[in-house]
């Protein structure tokens, strides 16, 4: 091969390096902020949880923003960037949407100091909430608590992406109440919701109830605390070594909306009682009732409704 050939060859390989490194550096480029904001508003109003996430902060928030996004009950129309400021790695946008028919404008910042254009905090819509019963909310299957005010209600702060939401006081099979509002950022208006037990709350808190009353079967060498429960066994034995239990009808549970205290009645217990009778012989005796009742107060707590037996 001639010395010619070789010297072009070489000149061709290092042009196509060059090239190639020149590919390698744009597609590892994070684009434009204005590209980045874009496909935000593109998302915003497709719904799209998938291409959002690549916009947020990678945090524990991340996730849950985007479950309550997904849970929304309308997105942005028409979004048309109207005016952008940038300032260092930060710019701040700020378009022009429809939601829920009303012409409005969101605000967002986008930046790029991780290496790829993220929003920053301050984009979010954070929206005043309170429930007059209940610590928490709930936007479609997520829990968002808030914080107890020390007596049956809550208020907090929600952070959410731009959207139309439906929010309702959690526990939802337990409390009814909700609000559906719209998060626009910077101008979101403050949530109230009206929150009370559902009619059928006692019905849906009894396998809770039974559960614990389960608990207080369980054979032990004395009689269960807090069950309800007041065995006569000293008429009969001298010392008591085993109490048992068969649970033939569970108290119904009745709560009273305004103490949220309640009442279970009328159940069907057999207890027996095994021991030493003051001949010292082992026996055992068997008692019945068919007023078993126990009694106590329902409590909220991070969503969840607690039966707590006095």
């Amino acid at each position: 091969m001639k010395r010619t050939t070789v010297i072009a060859i070489v000149a061709a390989s290092a042009v196509l390096a060059v090239a190639l490194a020149a590919l390698v550096w744009n597609l590892a480029r994070p684009g434009s902020a204005d590209d980045a904001a874009e496909r935000y508003l593109r998302a915003l109003a497709a719904g799209d949880a998938d291409a959002m996430r690549s916009l947020l902060p990678q945090d524990a928030l991340t996730d849950t923003l985007l479950a309550t996004f997904g849970a929304a009950d309308a997105y942005v129309q028409e979004p048309e960037i109207t005016d952008s400021e940038p300032d260092g790695e930060v710019t701040t946008y700020r378009a022009s949407v429809r939601l829920q028919g009303d012409a409005t404008t969101i605000r967002f910042a986008l930046t790029d100091d991780s290496g790829s254009w993220t929003l920053t905090d301050d984009s979010l819509a954070v929206i005043e909430t309170t429930t007059t019963l209940g610590e928490a909310v709930a936007i479609g299957e997520t829990v968002l608590p808030l914080h107890t005010d020390g007596a049956q209600g809550a208020d907090g702060a929600l952070t959410l992406l731009p959207a139309v939401y439906t929010a309702q006081a959690a526990p939802t099979d337990l409390l009814d109440g909700d609000a559906t509002f719209a998060a626009i950022t910077d101008r979101s208006a403050p949530v109230s919701i009206d929150a009370m037990l559902a009619p059928d709350a006692a019905a849906r808190a009894q396998p809770q109830l039974d559960a614990y009353l389960d608990g207080c079967a369980q054979a032990t060498t004395e009689v269960p605390p807090r069950c309800g429960l007041a065995i006569p066994w000293a008429a009969d034995l001298a010392e008591l070594t085993e109490v048992s239990l068969r649970i033939e009808a569970y108290p119904a549970l009745s709560i009273d909306p305004a103490t949220l205290s309640f009442i279970a009645a009328d159940g069907v217990v057999v207890a027996t009682a095994v021991g030493v009778d003051r001949g010292g012989a082992t026996v055992s005796a068997t008692y019945r009732t068919d007023a078993w009742t126990v009694r106590g107060a329902l409590t909220f707590t991070e969503g969840q409704a607690l039966l707590t037996v006095f």
